[in-house]
């Protein structure tokens, strides 16, 4: 049991720097540098075992992985005192001493560096600057896709962390719809009740909670408000917590009391969609599998534009969770990649345009050896209770 946030071993974390510092000798880099902060700490925490928290200006977290050799962790000074007694890397400094370490690493060399990135798009623009002129070419080579691919597969181990989390969420669901029978209560209130529910457990917020009744269900996102929340009215909620630093990304739709006939064959045929599209998901089918199923079913019950409506973009139905709420892979139309056993999706099934509003449904699947599961059976379970309320 390791000391950091996840609680595995450094064992697991030295075969991960292991892995990198091979691709840096096969690709000829010298290094490889990771950044991330604490509102998306994936990329990171996956070498750090280290999940920082403050404000902005202390939230940074880089980890410099030379070819040979130990690695090191900056962060911003609260975060690197701290870090001291968590992480499992001796060598914490400051993320302010950045610049410096890179012209260290410069003169060591005699020559410019030529390093690997890996989260150029959230790295700020005052550190850029301070390293690029110290780089071969004065510019980073993304390699993105190195840990992306990495962390997309996970080990039992953290399938076993995920479970955890996901059944979590579940929990906080069920708390959430157990104060929705209890009588009047408005969205932030329900939002409230179910973060509640995970941080009594030791769960922390993974991506905020998204809460919408009534025609507040129309809008593709949603900010929780003090809304009552009406009688028959359509209930989103959408937990996200995070434990031992991996995530969940849950969602169902509820109705407040009686429903007409025509909105119960609605829920009745997303249930249903969403349920059956497991037995489509096997390891060496096209992850477009999922949306083209999605498709020919919701054409074949009449509700083809409320699917594509929001069924757009990179992750129309879904994207992989892990370390992020929102991870590598994206699932989409265009998603030809195979599955793979060990990848953890979060897949979502959204119906919207009625006059009511809209239905989301998110739950996570594991990629097995022989077919596609439910991480969690709780998962199913709980959707299937609360959509029938």
């Amino acid at each position: 049991m390791g000391k950091g946030f996840t609680g595995l071993p450094e064992s697991v974390f030295r075969a991960r720097v292991k892995k990198v510092q091979e691709e840096l000798l096969a690709k000829e880099l010298d290094t490889l540098f990771v950044f991330s902060d604490e509102y998306r700490p994936g990329y990171t925490l996956y070498f750090s075992d280290y999940f920082p928290v403050n404000v902005i200006e202390e939230s940074p977290q880089g980890v410099f992985i030379p070819k040979e050799g130990e690695i090191t962790l900056f962060l911003g000074g609260i975060n690197a005192k701290t870090a001291e007694g968590i992480s499992w890397i001796s060598d914490i400094r400051s993320v302010e001493t950045l610049g410096e370490f890179f012209t260290d690493e410069h003169s060591r060399l005699g020559r410019k560096i030529r390093a690997g990135l890996v989260g150029e798009a959230i790295l700020p623009v005052k550190y850029s600057k301070r390293l690029v002129p110290l780089l071969e070419n004065s510019d980073f080579t993304n390699m993105d896709a190195l840990i992306n691919n990495m962390r997309m597969l996970k080990s039992p181990d953290e399938v076993e962390l995920m479970d955890k989390v996901c059944k979590l969420a579940d929990r906080s669901i069920r708390a959430a719809v157990k104060r929705l029978k209890e009588g009047a209560v408005s969205e932030v209130e329900l939002a409230a009740t179910a973060e509640f529910a995970f941080r009594a457990e030791g769960g922390n917020i993974g991506s905020a909670t998204i809460l919408a009744s009534g025609i507040n269900t129309k809008k593709p996102t949603w900010r929780p408000c003090t809304k009552l929340i009406g009688p028959g009215e359509a209930v989103l909620i959408d937990v996200n917590p995070s434990l031992n630093g991996y995530c969940a990304d849950t969602a169902i739709t509820v109705f407040n009391g009686e429903i007409p006939a025509s909105t119960q064959k609605v829920l009745d045929v997303s249930k249903e969609i969403h349920r059956t599209v497991i037995d489509k998901m096997r390891p060496g089918e096209p992850a477009s599998t999922i949306y083209d199923y999605f498709l020919k079913e919701t054409t074949k019950h009449g509700y083809r534009e409320e699917f594509i409506l929001y069924a757009k973009g990179m992750r129309a139905v879904g994207h992989g969770v892990g370390l992020d709420v929102v991870e590598w892979p994206n699932l989409d139309k265009d998603s030809r990649f195979p599955l793979e056993p060990g990848m953890v999706l979060g897949v979502k099934f959204d119906l919207h345009g009625f006059d009511f509003g809209g239905i989301a449904r998110k739950l996570k699947y594991l990629s097995r050896r022989s077919v596609a599961d439910p991480s969690t059976i709780s998962s199913m379970m709980i959707s299937k209770l609360c959509l029938n309320h």
